[in-house]
């Protein structure tokens, strides 16, 4: 039931999601055709606020006498969005083009707007014996038609158009769709506004798109992307409660291996060349979980740091690996191999355990190698020190997976160590004609330092006789001879029961 309400919970989520996401996306595909219409209207304003101020500063006549009525209707006449022209005497229009004197002047309204650049600018009721909007400046008033912007209301079937001071406080121009073409769509979601503001007048343009969006869309295809992803969203929201739950229940599981002591160890056999003798072993721990199957160590290892039982882990690798390998050790001499990281080489108490497991076991130091990386640790100090103390109390220290990442042979001078381990990445290269010319010189450089170099990943005949043509005396691991093994199929490898 939790599992259910939580996928409803996650796929709803998602649905909306893509859905305000999907919206958005349509939003800014249509905004392209909403900046040319608002770019238009602004243009289109500043060039009739260009007439208007044109006009007005250039006028001549003053009054209302004949000559002057005559020069107001010449000009109204050649401008087709001039409505009327009059003149104001004591804050009243006491003449106009069209009625000529008035036998009683019509007072200026009582609220005016001053612009920046000196004109006032008046605004009359719809009813009044004149009406809309009128500049003003130096006596003489220019109402606007109210034509003026007829050309834009074709366009307004799914827009809403004005033009306005910047204060919005006078609108020269506005237009909007029937109020039952809104509704749901004049939700502010719904709504694309673009508001652009002139640079030399007093004057704004305001855009609106209603059912912009989502509410563009058709309802059949508005209800078959929300099938679709509703579909999507149900399908993560599955997969990521089962990502949550495998990866719980295995860490949970991995913590009960840990404290319990149940994570297994197998053995990867060390081959001589030279005799194609077993010399050594490398200890690996291996998990088998009930549920997860087979787990990578690429996977628990990381995991195991993360829940910060890794100390735990490593001192139960160590006892248990060493109890195990100890018989066969000392019977037949073989070199065992346990790798170190960071936590153990700076934590200093690895070596005290090592000592003490090895003395507990009978097993001699000389037959315990540590294989450890040039770069386990930032500190260069810190990696000397650590082999130094190791070669001290006769364990042998290898250099692993050299020839990764920036694997550095000027820092191994610094270093105490007795064998060089060549990771596999480079040994797979010997199946490539061109990379193995690269192969030889760096084997060959790492040659001439006279430690005992170890080829691991070696798979194939054709790998095992290229490295043993040119490096008889070194050593070798991988699965050409035999994947790693559980402690008893090694003793049987040991007694020449299986080959």
């Amino acid at each position: 039931m939790k599992k259910n309400v939580a996928v409803a919970v996650i796929s709803s989520f998602l649905v909306i999601l893509s859905l305000y996401a999907v919206n958005a996306i349509i939003i800014e595909q249509q905004k392209n055709k909403q900046l040319e219409i608002s770019t238009t209207l602004l243009h289109y304003s500043e060039n009739l606020s260009l007439s208007l101020a044109t006009a007005l500063k250039e006028m001549t006549a003053q009054g209302c006498g004949n000559a002057s009525l005559n020069h107001y209707r010449t000009l109204k006449r050649d401008n087709l969005y001039f409505d009327d022209i009059g003149f104001i005497e004591n804050g009243k229009i006491v003449c106009t083009a069209f009625w000529g004197k008035l036998a009683t002047p019509v007072a200026l309204p009582s609220e005016l707007h001053k612009t920046p650049q000196g004109f006032i600018l008046a605004q009359f009721p719809p009813y009044g014996f004149f009406t809309g909007n009128a500049a003003i400046y130096n006596n003489v008033i220019i109402f606007t038609s109210r034509y003026a912007y007829d050309k834009f209301t074709p366009v307004t079937e799914n827009y809403s158009l004005s033009s306005t001071t910047k204060d919005h406080g006078r609108t020269f121009f506005s237009v909007s769709p029937a109020p039952d073409k809104h509704n749901w769509r004049h939700s502010t979601l719904f709504t694309l506004t673009i508001t652009q503001c002139s640079s030399r007048w007093d004057l704004c343009v305001i855009v609106k798109h209603y059912g912009a969006g989502l509410a563009s869309l058709s309802s059949v295809v508005f209800i078959v992307l929300s099938a679709i992803l509703a579909l999507i969203g149900t399908a993560l929201a599955l997969f990521s409660i089962r990502l949550y739950e495998d990866r719980f229940s295995l860490e949970r599981t991995l913590v009960r291996a840990v404290k319990s002591n149940t994570i297994g160890i197998n053995y990867q056999p060390v081959i001589r060349i030279a005799d194609k003798k077993i010399v050594g072993v490398e200890v690996l721990s291996r998990w088998r979980d009930a549920n997860h199957m087979n787990v990578s160590p690429e996977l628990f290892i990381p995991l195991i740091k993360k829940i910060g039982l890794y100390k735990t882990y490593y001192l139960n690798v160590i006892k248990k690996s060493l109890a195990e390998i100890a018989p066969l050790t000392i019977k037949h001499q073989l070199m065992v191999s346990l790798n170190v990281g960071r936590t153990e080489i700076e934590d200093g108490q690895f070596i005290n355990l090592l000592r003490r497991e090895c003395l507990l076991n009978n097993i001699p130091l000389s037959l315990i190698k540590i294989e450890l990386s040039e770069n386990a640790v930032t500190s260069a100090g810190i990696l000397e020190e650590f082999c130094q103390e190791l070669t001290l109390i006769g364990v042998k220290v290898s250099i692993d997976d050299f020839g990764v990442q920036n694997s550095n042979l000027a820092r191994l001078t610094n270093l105490e160590y007795d064998e060089i381990k060549i990771d596999k990445s480079l040994v797979d290269g010997i199946s490539e004609h061109y990379k193995q010319d690269i192969f030889v010189i760096f084997c060959d450089a790492l040659a001439k330092m006279n430690k005992t170099l170890v080829f691991e990943g070696v798979e194939n005949e054709t790998q095992y006789n290229f490295i043993a043509e040119r490096y008889p005396d070194a050593l070798i691991q991988g699965w050409y001879f035999s994947k790693s093994l559980s402690r008893s199929d090694l003793a049987k490898m040991l007694a020449g029961l299986v080959h």
